[in-house]
């Protein structure tokens, strides 16, 4: 560890890695860059802003088996949002990156050059790119600035330094190629984690975050719409864009006062089954809704739209409902990579290896939102969208021009949803019917019941007559509901 005292206000400034190049000052925020045997001032670096990441400097934890501790972090925006690169020193004193977006986090560590790697400008997502013997599909396609940093880094950044990288994704395996220096790019390979497989400690905890932010993970905070002056709510340190509910603007919120970006024209209110603000009790789990869309397909042909409600819990991050046709499914966004078994068949290894057949494809496009979200949207978005089907799962690709997404959906019936927030929701045909047969049958054993109960006894007395005469009753009772029955399962 080499310390050393800041150029600029004299504050003690340790580097802990003989690999880090610069440093950011704690209490000046000056950037100090390691030059042989000197240390030169190079200007101030922004203030990183204080978002949900429980992750913090010198969080601690295991990866592969090797201990690690987090000695610094970049944080990046791009035109829809931003993330955390977290700097981590490893106990043999090797490095690597922990990146951390909205949730899902995934490890990197240094590799060798590549010299076959593709000019940057001809990546897109969906890019194939072989490395290792390893069919790798082009996830995110990104040119960042780099808002603000912390502690050490391994190069120098200053703020407003732009990040030039395409992350490549194969099941849970990740691998990064960042331009930001030259065409040759830095390779990184790794794969997605969780907080919880890495052991960490030392992480933020909703105290931590009230001390840094002064605002608790999750907590409602009341804002002003800069554009109309309207009363409008966002959740502290987890969603940044809100549109206002009154005027439709759209209001950014992670800068230090919200700023309208851009108006949107009137709409009319959407009439939702669920609201902004509406609870429900997802297996014990309380989630509250912070956001709504409603999308439709492009150039449809009578297929309806649909709503999509984003939900949040300060310690289970987001989830969401989709709903069409009082039809529901239960949506995660997956950090684990489906696999391709054939041309229209794929299959997901942490649902022992379920496959799933090509069922659509098309384009979707946004036509209302409203409330706080954790990526920039804005009516007239639009995405390409292929589903795949199991007998009741379904997984969805969503894909732009710079990202493909994987979702994985499990129907649920509105009752069950109903149940969750507390509402009296529609039922499906299906569900109607289902509902229907299952009061028939009780009734049918209902009256069979009282009928053997009170006939019995006279049946037994009045010898085969009374026998045959009670198998008629039960025949009367049972026959209609069977016939019921047949009738709804061929409806």
């Amino acid at each position: 560890m080499q310390n050393v005292s800041c150029p600029s206000c004299g504050a003690e400034v340790s580097f802990r890695s003989a690999a880090s190049v610069m440093a950011v000052c704690d209490y000046c925020q000056s950037t100090l860059l390691k030059d042989a045997e000197s240390v030169k001032d190079i200007g101030k670096m922004s203030t990183v802003l204080e978002d949900y990441s429980p992750i913090q400097m010198n969080t601690v934890g295991v990866y592969e088996g090797n201990h690690f501790t987090v000695i610094g972090r970049i944080q990046l925006r791009y035109e829809a949002g931003f993330w955390n690169e977290w700097y981590v020193l490893f106990d043999d004193g090797s490095s690597g990156w922990l990146s951390d977006a909205s949730g899902q986090y995934v490890f990197t560590l240094p590799q060798p050059d590549i010299a076959s790697a593709p000019n940057f400008d001809g990546i897109v997502s969906g890019y194939r790119f072989t490395h290792q013997g390893t069919e790798f599909i082009a996830s995110d396609v990104r040119t960042a600035q780099c808002i603000a940093g912390q502690g050490e880094l391994p190069f120098p950044v200053n703020s407003g330094w732009q990040a030039k990288v395409a992350d490549f994704r194969f099941t849970n395996s990740f691998l990064t190629l960042d331009y930001s220096d030259n065409d040759s790019p830095r390779c990184y390979l790794g794969k997605s984690v969780t907080l919880e497989t890495l052991h960490c400690q030392l992480l933020r905890s909703n105290d931590d975050i009230a001390g840094t932010s002064g605002r608790f993970k999750g907590k409602t905070v009341p804002l002003d719409c800069p554009n109309c002056g309207g009363p409008i709510q966002y959740q502290a340190g987890m969603a940044f864009h809100i549109v206002c509910p009154l005027c439709k603007a759209d209001v950014d919120c992670s800068a230090d006062k919200a700023t309208v970006l851009r108006k949107h024209q009137e709409l009319v209110h959407l009439k939702s089954t669920l609201s902004l603000g509406d609870v429900g009790n997802i297996d014990g789990i309380k989630y509250s809704i912070i956001g709504l869309i409603k999308c439709r397909e492009v150039d449809a042909d009578g297929d309806p739209p649909w709503t999509e409600y984003l939900l949040f819990n300060p310690n289970k991050d987001f989830l969401w409902l989709v709903e069409v046709n009082d039809e529901w499914d239960k949506v995660t966004v997956l950090n684990e990579w489906p696999e391709r078994l054939a041309d229209n068949v794929i299959f997901l290894r942490n649902e022992n290896g379920k496959k799933y057949k090509r069922l659509y494809e098309y384009d979707a496009i946004v036509t209302y939102a409203i409330g706080a979200f954790n990526w920039r949207i804005s009516i007239g978005d639009k995405t390409h969208l292929t589903d795949y089907s199991s007998t009741f799962d379904k997984l969805t690709a969503e894909r732009t021009k710079n990202e493909i997404t994987w979702s994985f959906a499990r129907p649920v019936s509105p009752t069950i949803v109903g149940q969750w927030f507390g509402k009296k929701l529609a039922t499906t045909k299906i569900e109607s019917a289902s509902e229907e047969k299952s009061f028939t049958f009780k009734a049918a054993k209902i009256y069979s019941l009282m009928l053997v109960g009170l006939n019995v006894p006279i049946a037994f007395a009045s010898g085969v007559m009374g026998l045959l005469i009670l198998l008629v009753g039960l025949c009367l009772i049972w026959v209609p509901a069977l016939i019921y029955r047949q009738q709804v399962d061929s409806d």
